[in-house]
């Protein structure tokens, strides 16, 4: 295992809760949902591989090494017993983290995360026997991506005529226009997470997460987006005869993108399901 990831600490009073960014969205996109959730818990993020200058998006073999990780960084600071939140990507990490580590983790809320079924999932899996999965639309999409730019002016007037960011809370919008872009060698403005890397991770979804997820055993609520094309109302179905136990929710007039639409309304989602737990040993930040 390579040394631990970086993890930065946002502060916040409470036990310990890990959130967990979505493919493309570095952490400080959430700072809204943060700042809230910073209210009764201590916020921790881990600044994934993919942030890390110079890294080689080729060595992501599969979603597991997101989930191993996640869980060294946080056995490194000798934490346990840790609320894990993640969206998308991260919901699916966070998931697989606590099957895989047992007692890291003491309850998980994953944020409409990428668990495919039905048709879908087969194709991705004939693409995957054939080595085709740089071809699927989510990774060519991504390797398409325009990476460098002059200002954050131009971004935002750019990616305001996209769809994907129609709905999107004003702040959250800004908090991604400030953290997904980072000063760029040559000048200008270049994406915080690489478009290659974007592109990698959407090959490496993974076929064989619903073996996985019956493993669960953290107390554990799903959330979908209402109008999401991820999550869809087959896959929640399928994970409430999957997860023992799990709680699942939807959020009306959102999509994939709901923690960025609606911080505040998936705040108090997560902060309602976390009352519900029993008392337990928490984590604490040494």
């Amino acid at each position: 295992m390579r040394d631990a990831l970086e993890l930065d600490d946002w502060g916040g009073t409470g036990p310990v809760l890990h959130l967990a960014h979505a493919n493309g969205f570095p952490p400080g996109s959430y700072r809204k949902l943060i700042e809230l959730l910073k209210t009764r818990y201590h916020v921790l993020t881990l600044r994934t591989r993919c942030l890390v200058p110079g890294s080689d998006p080729a060595t992501l073999r599969s979603w597991t090494d997101l989930a191993d990780e996640l869980a060294h960084a946080l056995r490194a600071r000798g934490l346990e017993n840790v609320l894990g939140v993640g969206h998308s990507m991260g919901g699916v990490a966070t998931l697989l983290a606590s099957v895989k580590s047992p007692g890291l983790f003491r309850a998980v809320v994953a944020l409409d995360p990428v668990l495919v079924t039905g048709k879908r999932l087969w194709s991705l899996r004939v693409a995957a026997l054939l080595g085709m999965r740089s071809r699927i639309p989510l990774a060519r999409g991504a390797r398409k991506r325009r990476e460098v730019w002059a200002s954050r002016e131009e971004v935002a007037a750019s990616y305001l005529k996209k769809g994907l960011f129609r709905r999107f809370d004003p702040e959250s919008f800004q908090d991604y226009l400030t953290h997904g872009l980072v000063e760029a060698p040559g000048g200008g403005l270049r994406l915080a997470i690489p478009a290659a890397w974007e592109a990698r991770v959407f090959e490496t979804i993974p076929v064989d997460m619903w073996s996985a997820l019956r493993s669960v055993t953290v107390p554990t609520l799903v959330i979908r987006g209402g109008d999401t094309a991820t999550l869809t109302p087959a896959a929640l179905e399928r994970v409430r005869r999957t997860i023992p136990g799990v709680t699942t929710e939807e959020l009306p007039g959102t999509t994939h993108l709901f923690p960025l639409e609606q911080p505040d309304a998936c705040g108090q989602r997560i902060l309602a399901f976390l009352d519900t737990l029993d008392a337990r040993p928490r984590a604490s930040v040494g």
